[in-house]
């Protein structure tokens, strides 16, 4: 049982971070699938997987800073971030800003990304445009940059591949900026003492990732899916469900045999912990059923999404609500209009790929044949 002990302060405003960063958290799944897509570029996999991840994770990572810009105090001055970013230490400023870094390496990730979209896409643009009139003609045209021939899109696909190359670090350090800002906010005493939470949140995130596209994937194809992309995916979706749920039971065995007076510190959140591991286990025997069977795509998607939603609630609201003492639980006063702030740049996310899946078909030929 806890002790009721916390300070004041507290109990005014309990949550620092308000929820709006769980929406923030959700969106950095948009990093995971171009991770997905650059990885299955260079191993010459997934080719007809790749446009559909490729502009799912373009609409999502484009609107990532949506979460935090909109819980600022002064959102007026958020342009500074990319103008004087505290990147170098300084006399006047001698610390260095990990918020500043991982806002130019989202530049640099959104620009090698959306780059690495208009070479794969370029010889497809060609072919799309010789069936087209109008507009979309003269846009294919202007997207196919100039790459008319399968002999051009050849070495152009030499090049994507260097900037799938070159992408790759800047999306990894996104996919677990999120637990690493966690760790090391020192006021925040279950953040500090979750040893596993990087790695558990990177492995989340893949799931989220993977979800994410198998859904839409669900509702663009229906039943017109495709082998060899169905599978694949829901392998890695397999993989990574069952290593959040893996990594999650570890983290409190941990907390139990090494250290029991922080597990009776973060009791409050060990059952959304159970809820967690149980949902995520469900999703991972599901995706092994759906291999199979892929009219159980969906249960697949919705189950690991449950999961992980709870997840990132649990550990990004939930964990803000044990006092600094350790000793009391808190209870969240959600105040105004935050279920729409919370949902608004997730919205955003959804409506930059709706455009971006009318201007651009989800389905390329294969090297470009």
């Amino acid at each position: 049982m806890m002790l009721e002990y916390y300070f004041p302060n507290e109990a005014a405003e309990p949550l620092l971070w308000h929820p709006v960063l769980f929406a923030y958290t959700l969106l950095v799944s948009g990093a995971d699938l171009l991770i997905l897509a650059a990885l299955a570029y260079l191993a010459g996999s997934l080719r007809k997987a790749i446009p559909l991840m490729t502009m799912l994770g373009i609409a999502f990572f484009a609107v990532v800073l949506a979460g935090p810009l909109a819980d600022l105090r002064s959102p007026q001055r958020a342009h500074l971030i990319f103008a004087n970013p505290q990147i170098v230490p300084t006399a006047a400023h001698p610390g260095i800003s990990l918020t500043a870094f991982q806002t130019i390496a989202w530049l640099i990730a959104l620009i090698l990304s959306v780059l690495f979209a208009l070479l794969t896409f370029s010889y497809h643009s060609h072919q799309a445009s010789l069936s087209s009139t109008g507009f979309k003609r003269s846009f294919y045209r202007l997207f196919s940059l100039g790459v008319t021939t399968a002999e051009k899109y050849s070495v152009v696909e030499k090049v994507a591949k260097v900037v799938a190359v070159l992408m790759l670090p800047f999306l990894v350090l996104w996919g677990i900026y999120p637990a690493s800002l966690f760790l090391l906010q020192t006021w925040n005493p279950v953040w500090r003492s979750w040893a596993l939470l990087p790695v558990t949140y990177f492995a989340d995130t893949f799931v989220v990732a993977t979800a994410l596209f198998m859904l839409v994937y669900f509702l663009w194809r229906y039943r017109a899916w495709e082998r060899e992309v169905v599978v694949p995916v829901l392998k890695i979706h397999a993989a990574g469900s069952i290593s959040v749920a893996a990594l999650t039971g570890l983290q409190m065995a941990v907390w139990w045999f090494w250290s029991p007076s922080t597990a009776e510190m973060v009791s409050p959140l060990v059952p959304l912990m159970y809820a967690v591991i149980a949902l995520l286990m469900l999703s991972f025997f599901l995706s092994l059923v759906a291999i199979r069977y892929h009219a159980v795509i969906l249960a697949v998607s919705l189950v690991a999404m449950a999961g992980t939603f709870v997840n990132k609630w649990n550990i990004t609201i939930n964990s803000q609500l044990i006092s600094k003492t350790g000793l009391a639980f808190l209870e969240a006063e959600l105040k105004g209009a935050w279920l729409l702030e919370t949902i608004s740049p997730i919205a955003l996310g959804v409506a930059v790929f709706l455009v971006l899946s009318m201007l651009f078909p989800l389905e390329v030929m294969e090297s470009g044949k």
